[in-house]
């Protein structure tokens, strides 16, 4: 019985010792990895940093950059609701705005005028000149993702709590799709009820009327429109 329980005993141990040569590499080769993942922020790349992005009801989208700035502008939807660009009025440099305060306004070659409200609460710290000194030209209109204001947030996590995210701001662009095709022909809006593209200055093709009552409807009202 004795040889029986040495040899049981010997077995064992071999085991165990070639159970922890194999284990204690891949343990050393996880916590490598999983120190390669929390690398610091610094380490990584510029251009592989994505920027947080949120939607203001009143198609606004803000982008989050790691210094702290906002950069903010129209949504594409806006562009193209507003109609072929002349102009863009801004605020200056410096300036202080509340969340929801007049932030711009978008007139387009009809005159129309879509004012948009300021996504967060912050210093004005640089404007998009090369956008708002175009004149008379189509290419005045904000392109898809082209911004409008740099801005120092003054109580960001508190706006936050306003602005949409991720699949809500999405949510949000399909209800605006479903209120203009409701109101509108089935040609006129996105190419394609199923996601398409919003066709190039839509809003040209509106009459006044039927704009301004889209307006009201679609885009949240800024308050005290007096500042701009």
């Amino acid at each position: 019985m004795v040889p029986i329980l040495a040899l049981i005993t010997f077995v064992a141990f071999i085991v165990v010792t070639w159970l922890l040569s194999h284990v204690r590499p891949m343990e050393s080769e996880s916590a490598s990895l999983t120190g390669g993942l929390r690398a610091s922020p610094a380490t990584t790349l510029a251009a592989e940093f994505q920027p947080a992005s949120y939607l203001h009801p009143g198609h606004v989208w803000v982008r989050l950059a790691p210094d702290g700035i906002a950069t903010v502008g129209a949504s594409d939807f806006a562009a193209n609701f507003v109609g072929t660009l002349s102009g863009v009025e801004t605020p200056e440099t410096g300036r202080n705005l509340r969340q929801g305060e007049p932030a711009w306004t978008l007139v387009s070659t009809k005159n129309r005028r879509l004012t948009q409200a300021m996504p967060l609460d912050g210093e004005i710290v640089e404007v998009n000149r090369d956008l708002t000194e175009r004149r008379e030209d189509a290419s005045a209109a904000p392109r898809a993702g082209e911004w409008i204001l740099k801005i120092r947030p003054a109580r960001l996590a508190e706006n936050l709590r306003n602005l949409f995210g991720g699949s809500l701001a999405d949510a949000w662009q399909e209800t605006a799709t479903m209120r203009l095709n409701a109101a509108l022909a089935p040609a006129l809006g996105r190419v394609a009820n199923d996601g398409g593209v919003w066709v190039e200055n839509f809003g040209d093709l509106l009459d006044d009327s039927v704009w301004r009552a889209l307006r009201e409807d679609l885009f949240p009202p800024a308050r005290d429109a007096s500042i701009l």
